[in-house]
């Protein structure tokens, strides 16, 4: 059984391409293989305006801003660490959790570190990904490990710097 992933653009004008929805769904496989989950999962992701990520930014975070990537979690997995008691499954695939990305935040961040949006895209939602199987970035430790993380599945789907 394969993974199952749900990609909705909720924008008022939708232009998720062919092209980056394959990528998303590329990353999430990509990221998931990277760390060895051997269950089969279903991840659903949003792309969503500003004003939608700054109201959920503050409605789940208490952070009144815009924000580029959310992870809401439905299982409470510690660094990646799996068993089939995990939690909910969905036609036989444990329900990892939800994504929500500002694509135009995603867009404005690829222009500041000068590479393509495909590569920010992609990597936010590997960041994401790592947070739903229970990665944080909490303190200095923690940061380093996800970033060697997110830059490994970069350098697996040819999205360098």
């Amino acid at each position: 059984m394969v993974n199952e992933i749900y990609i909705e653009d909720v924008r008022e004008n939708p232009d998720l391409c062919e092209e980056m929805e394959k990528l998303l769904e590329k990353t999430v496989e990509a990221t998931l293989s990277y760390e060895k989950v051997e269950i089969p999962c279903f991840v659903s992701i949003s792309i969503v305006e500003e004003d939608e990520i700054k109201e959920i930014n503050n409605e789940h975070r208490g952070i009144d801003n815009v924000t580029d990537v959310l992870s809401f979690p439905v299982v409470n997995l510690i660094d990646g660490t799996f068993n089939e008691d995990a939690g909910d499954f969905y036609e036989g695939r444990l329900i990892l959790g939800d994504v929500v990305l500002c694509a135009k935040r995603a867009k404005e961040q690829s222009e500041e570190f000068g590479h393509s949006i495909e590569r920010e895209m992609s990597y936010l939602t590997c960041h994401s990904i790592l947070h739903l199987i229970g990665y944080d970035h909490e303190d200095e430790d923690e940061r380093e490990v996800m970033r060697q993380k997110e830059e490994a599945v970069m350098e697996i789907l040819n999205l360098r710097r």
